[in-house]
Formats: structure tokens, C-alpha cells, sequence
């Protein structure tokens, strides 16, 4: 009779305990997620209100380059922080070093561009044109021979094609009712693929780096690699296309360290916010928020700019989310070995 006490006891608290840590582990999902998508829409916020067509400080390359900047020098430290505490040494070669620069080159001309699309879309547009990203990266994934073309991954490319197909539509029948004309809009628009196309490079880029010379970098020191050269191409831009952006007065005015650094904190919160849900979740369920996330940031956009959105371009959007759900399920269903060569390999998305 005692044992059957104890052992019911026993049974209790154990499930108690899960309950206290299943309820433990859905409350850190529910506030990184908060988290992720509340700062993401306050950083795309502060931008737009910065270096949008009536903004204070309209010189996005300057403004990249101070917060990369800024976001470079805090990931060094916290590498080295890090390497001297765990003693961890990556050797890493010129070629490795070469490599690493050649990426912070193209995100450097990725980020600058995507800004610089703020002065000529709205948070709206450019958010539903880059839910055509997960299509780039799957065309340039194939392209250089990264993945297979499976059943998914061709429903998927023909969401996202009818996504751009429907969103092109809705543009040019309400680009006359916009504050902006055909050809700012226009201008917008190719400034937004190329920065996806660019970043789909970037991507593959990636992917052959740590796989073929197998460095055992997290986020934080590939960034500490990337971001101040990242920060250093477009402060060249800004050197080129911005000759006024320091100018000491127009900073000044226009409230310019505060603005870099709610912005560089902000990239440092959603650095994080990824890396922990990736430890107590996984990269797929990363990679559905990070393609569900668009979403608060349309209505973002709507609801704090008043941004016009037609229902062409919500359909669209609408179809490159479930394309960019597919893709994902693609990536993270079991590969058949009859179907596909037994080399292929699953590749993360480092988004």
C-alpha cells in the first residue's frame, strides 16, 4: 500500500514537473517571438521615419554604415570575450579570411540597397516584395547545385511566382493613386529585387563556406568577421553617392547617436532572440516565424504610415507565405534515397 503511495506520488510530481516545464518552454517561446517581431517592426520604423522620403536624416548608406558599425564592434568584443574564456580556437586560413570579407562586401551593397529602397517604397511594399526571398534562395540553391527540385520546392516557386505576378498587377494598377510616381516606384521596386538577388548570392555563398572548409562559427562570430567590413563598403557608398550625409549640423539635428544606437541595440536584441529560439526550438520552426513575421510588419506599415495596400498585392503576399511555408517543409521532410542522390545534404537557412 505505502508503494503504491509513493509510486502515485511519484507520477505526480513528475508530471507536474512537465507541466511546469512544457508551460516554462511555451512562455519563452511566446516572449522571444513578442520579442522578435515587436523590435523588428520598431527598427523598420525608426528607418523609414530616417531615411524615407520625409525623413530627418535621408542618407541610408551613412546610416547603415554607423550602425553596422557599432553592431561590428560589439559582436568583436563578444567574440573575443568568448574565445578567451572557452579557450576555443578556429584556425582559420587567408583564403578562409578572403572569403569572409568577400561576404561582408555583398552584405554591405545587400543592406545599403534595401535601405536605400525606403526613400522610394513603403514599409508595406518592400516587406511583400522581400517575401519573394525564399524564391531566390531556392532558384540560386538549385542553380549552383546546393538542392534538388522536389514536388514542394516546384509548389512552392509557383506560389511565389503568382505572389510577384499578383503584387506586380496591384502596383501598376494603383501606381497612379499613389503619392509616388510610376518611375520612383519603379526605381523602388528593382532597387528590392536586387538587394533579394544579392542576398540569395550571399546565402549560397555562405553554404559553400562552412561546408566546404567546415569553420565552426555561431552568429555572433560571423558577424564580428562580416559586419565591420560590412559597415566599411558602405561607408564608401556614403563617400560616393552621400557627400552631405556628415555633415556635423545635419546629424546633430537630426538626433543622429540615439537613432544608431536604438537601431544597433535592436540588431543586438534580434541576434539573441534567433539564437535562443534556434537552442529551444529548431531552425525550421525559425525559419516558418521569420516568413510569418512579414506579416505585423505589413500591418505595421498599414496601421503607423497608413500605407495604401491593394487586394491584389494582398493575395500576393498571401502566396508567398505559403510558398515560403512549403519551401520549409521541403527542407526539413525526410530526403528518400530513391528520389535524391545519397550526397545531398540539408542546408540551414542563415537568415
Amino acid at each position: 500500500m505505502r508503494t503504491h503511495f509513493f509510486g502515485r506520488l511519484a507520477c505526480w510530481m513528475a508530471t507536474d514537473s512537465c507541466v511546469r516545464w512544457s508551460f516554462s518552454w511555451r512562455s519563452q517561446m511566446c516572449l522571444l517571438v513578442m520579442t522578435w517581431w515587436s523590435i523588428s517592426a520598431a527598427v523598420t520604423i525608426v528607418m523609414k521615419q530616417t531615411v524615407g522620403s520625409n525623413g530627418s536624416y535621408q542618407f541610408p548608406f551613412a546610416l547603415t554604415a554607423m550602425t553596422n558599425g557599432v553592431c561590428g564592434w560589439i559582436s568583436v568584443v563578444t567574440y573575443r570575450s568568448r574565445r578567451a574564456k572557452h579557450a576555443r580556437r578556429n584556425v582559420l586560413r587567408w583564403l578562409d579570411f578572403a572569403k569572409l570579407m568577400g561576404l561582408g562586401v555583398l552584405q554591405g551593397i545587400e543592406i545599403g540597397m534595401s535601405n536605400k529602397s525606403l526613400e522610394y517604397l513603403s514599409v508595406s511594399t518592400r516587406t511583400i516584395l522581400s517575401s519573394l526571398s525564399v524564391f531566390f534562395m531556392m532558384m540560386s540553391a538549385n542553380l549552383w547545385g546546393l538542392e534538388e527540385l522536389d514536388r514542394l520546392r516546384i509548389c512552392s516557386a509557383g506560389f511565389q511566382i503568382l505572389g510577384g505576378m499578383l503584387h506586380a498587377y496591384g502596383a501598376s494598377h494603383s501606381a497612379d493613386t499613389l503619392e509616388h510616381a510610376v518611375s520612383i516606384q519603379i526605381t523602388g521596386m528593382l532597387l528590392q529585387l536586387f538587394t533579394l538577388l544579392l542576398s540569395s548570392q550571399r546565402w549560397v555563398m555562405l553554404q559553400f563556406i562552412m561546408q566546404k572548409s567546415k569553420l565552426q562559427l555561431n552568429k555572433v562570430e560571423l558577424a564580428a568577421f562580416i559586419m565591420p567590413v560590412t559597415s566599411l563598403v558602405c561607408l564608401v557608398l556614403a563617400a560616393i553617392f552621400e557627400q552631405d550625409a556628415f555633415n556635423l549640423p545635419v546629424m546633430r539635428e537630426a538626433g543622429l547617436p540615439w537613432i544608431v544606437a536604438f537601431v544597433a541595440c535592436g540588431i543586438g536584441i534580434l541576434t539573441v532572440a534567433e539564437l535562443r529560439l534556434v537552442h529551444i526550438s529548431s531552425a525550421v520552426a525559425l525559419q516558418v516565424l521569420g516568413t510569418l513575421h512579414q506579416i505585423p510588419l505589413v500591418i505595421t506599415g498599414v496601421l503607423w504610415f497608413q500605407d495604401p495596400v491593394d487586394m491584389q498585392s494582398v493575395l500576393g503576399f498571401a502566396c508567398c507565405l505559403g510558398g515560403a511555408l512549403c519551401y520549409a517543409a521541403a527542407k526539413h521532410l525526410p530526403v528518400d534515397s530513391k528520389d535524391f542522390p545519397a550526397t545531398d545534404k540539408n542546408l540551414q537557412l542563415d537568415e
